[in-house]
Order: C-alpha cells, then sequence, then structure tokens
C-alpha cells in the first residue's frame, strides 16, 4: 500500500504514569487492519469533516468512512465488517458490556444520552463522566456476533495531532479488550503519513476549545477532533466510496 509505513515511534508517558510503546503497540495489528486503519486515518487527517461551525471532525471523518463500509457489508452479506468505530461500554459491568441497539444486536445504540436515562435508575448509582467508554474502533473475530470481550480481537484508539489521553481513558480501553496485548494505539507517526510532533508544537500554542457534552458523558476529551480547518486535498483511491459531507 502506497502512503502507509510502520512507524518507530517510542511512545509516551500515558495518565497512569507507564511508558505506552506506541510502535509495539501499532504492531499488535495485523498487516491487514493496519492497512484498512491507517488509510481511513490518514485520509481522515487530511480532510476530516467539515461543520457548521467551521470546525473539522476528524473523529467523525474514521466514524463515518468505518460506517459507510458496515452498511455496504451488510448489505452484500447480512453483516457488518470486522471494524466497529465509535462503539459504547458500560464501564460498571465485569467484563464492560457493549451497549447496543434494542432491536439490533450488531448495531451500536443511537443514543447513549437515552440508554443512560433508560437504564441508569436501575443501577442505584448516579452516572459519573466514564463510566460509559466508547474506543475508536473496535476489531472483531465474528462479524456477525456482537463486540463482547470474548468476541474482541484488537481495541484501537486513533490520536490526531493535539489529541491527549483522558484520565484512566487507556486503562479502561485495555479492560474493554480485556488483555493489554488487545489494545493498539494509531496515530500520524504509526501510519506513515505525517509527523505528529511538528503539529504538536503548532497545536499547543492554540487554546483548545471548551470540552463539548460529548466529551464530558464519555469522560475526557482525548478523542475529541480539534484544530484549525484544512484546505481541500483532492481525493485519493480508497476502499469504498468516500460517505456524503453535510
Amino acid at each position: 500500500m502506497t502512503g502507509y509505513a510502520p512507524g518507530s515511534s517510542s511512545g509516551g508517558m500515558s495518565p497512569e504514569g507507564q511508558t505506552t510503546q506506541v510502535g509495539a503497540s501499532a504492531a499488535r495489528l495485523s498487516p491487514k487492519d493496519r492497512e484498512v486503519l491507517c488509510r481511513t486515518f490518514c485520509k481522515c487527517r487530511q480532510i476530516g469533516v467539515a461543520t457548521k461551525s467551521g470546525r473539522v471532525q476528524r473523529q467523525k471523518c474514521v466514524e463515518q468512512r468505518l460506517g459507510l463500509a458496515n452498511e455496504v457489508s451488510k448489505m452484500e452479506t447480512g453483516a457488518p465488517t470486522e471494524y466497529r468505530p465509535e462503539q459504547p461500554y458500560d464501564m460498571t459491568t465485569e467484563p464492560p458490556s457493549p451497549i447496543m441497539d434494542y432491536d439490533d444486536p450488531l448495531e451500536p445504540h443511537s443514543s447513549i444520552r437515552q440508554w443512560i436515562r433508560d437504564v441508569w435508575p436501575s443501577k442505584g448509582t448516579k452516572y459519573q463522566s466514564g463510566d460509559v467508554r466508547r474506543p475508536d474502533v473496535v476489531i472483531v473475530n465474528d462479524p456477525t456476533q456482537p463486540p463482547v470481550q470474548s468476541n474482541i480481537k484488537t481495541v484501537v484508539e486513533m490520536k490526531f495531532p493535539g489529541d491527549r489521553y483522558g484520565p484512566d481513558q487507556e486503562a479502561d480501553y485495555v479492560e474493554i479488550a480485556g488483555s493489554p496485548a488487545k489494545f493498539a494505539h494509531l496515530g500520524a507517526t504509526e501510519c506513515g503519513c505525517g509527523d505528529d510532533e511538528g503539529e504538536k508544537q503548532t497545536s499547543s500554542s492554540k487554546q483548545r476549545a471548551p470540552q463539548t457534552d460529548l466529551e464530558d458523558l464519555y469522560g475526557g476529551g482525548s478523542s475529541a477532533p480539534g484544530g484549525p480547518p484544512l484546505p481541500p486535498v483532492a481525493p485519493g483511491p480508497a476502499p469504498f466510496p468516500a460517505p456524503p459531507i453535510w
């Protein structure tokens, strides 16, 4: 695949004070998984999804592109692909349980706020930030089955320039996966589509946008999109059609 090469970053310090070996983490992905996810990451790093406010949402771009592939797969095979973007999990269960649509066990719940209103009163505790986590991508072994822990191949967190791990976020993703060996980090360095460090220096001089309600709901803003709008980039070849931009 052109435009993609494994990175060699040595990582950084996680919120728990342990060194995150980024290169080793990304190496846990199979060649196919790395190709699919890095191609999506690099394209979304270039263009993202524009909003009415003028912000560019790169995580939303990942969700749309992988989600479109899932819809096409369901039409052709009856099941989504093995890549589940923005899959929410209830962190108060052991192990964390996927929050699925009431009528479709393969689809994530469409409204986490409504799910919390429906479910949380029966728990007898007040909902706290971080009680629900939503990894960027969950790769499953069997696409015809829900993304429960026994069916998880890898939990993948994508970090665009300026993104940071929130408190306990990385540890919670490892808990969702069931093992550190089933958690992987992907960034521009690992995917070979740019230099994170150069953009981090630029973004560090800009004030980060205020935390949104969605960030608060999922316990931290590390996955929130940020950064200035980018100029249009001519689209390159893609494994599936690019989703429409509204």
